[in-house]
């Protein structure tokens, strides 16, 4: 896999999360739809989650919830496997996209 496809399944991925941080909800039944987060092109699969599994796998600017099987393996490992989602960590040249785009990390 070359670096400019690596590098677009990166920002693939921090859209899709900046997306998932703006999703402000409070359902009756405690699950959440998110976006899943995986780096394919034109992915609109959704994901259940309650807020407090969102927040555990936004703890760490490397990690991503995506749909099981989503995973790329030239860029990322899978940390975390649940019933309906799946946790992935960027590894690699791709970790510098997934911290520079955290919604999260302090400003300099």
């Amino acid at each position: 896999m070359d670096e400019g496809t690596k590098k677009r399944i990166a920002v693939n991925e921090a859209t899709y999360r900046q997306i998932n941080e703006g999703i402000r909800a409070d359902p009756a039944d405690g699950r959440i739809a998110f976006v899943c987060e995986c780096g394919r092109l034109g992915c609109n699969q959704l994901l259940r989650l309650s807020r407090a599994e969102y927040e555990a796998v936004r703890e760490h600017a490397l990690r991503f919830a995506i749909v099981p099987g989503h995973e790329v393996a030239e860029v990322e490992d899978v940390v975390e496997e649940h019933e309906h989602y799946a946790v992935v960590q960027k590894r690699g040249e791709t970790t510098d996209i997934a911290e520079r785009t955290d919604p999260r990390r302090p400003l300099d």
